[in-house]
């Protein structure tokens, strides 16, 4: 999605910028997107505060959607996956999103 010249980039563009590329470089950690899907978002929250991007009200903007929506996260950490890792991660994702009756041991490989 292109933005006009002179369009502020959105909350996700602004995250992705800052998280994408750490997020895919040298693999997908498992243990991150499972803290991801769990709604553990403290350490990217924290992140936010310290970068002074963001301010206290869109921080808990933030929290709220990721509460909500924790894809909404995962899309902006995938912003800079190649294709092939981020139909990897989707499949994790949705085999975590299928483990009801316990934590899960989504594969990533």
């Amino acid at each position: 999605m292109e933005r006009m010249q002179g369009e502020q980039p959105s909350r996700r563009e602004l995250v992705a910028a800052m998280f994408s590329s750490e997020f895919v470089e040298g693999g997908i950690d498992p243990d991150v997107l499972r803290r991801v899907h769990a709604g553990e978002h403290e350490e990217w929250l924290n992140a936010l505060d310290r970068s002074g991007v963001f301010g206290k009200e869109a921080l808990a903007e933030l929290a709220d959607l990721w509460r909500r929506e924790p894809r909404e996260l995962l899309e902006a950490l995938l912003a800079d996956a190649d294709d092939v890792a981020r139909r990897r991660c989707l499949a994790a994702w949705a085999g975590l999103d299928q483990a009801e009756d316990g934590p899960g041991r989504a594969q990533i490989s």
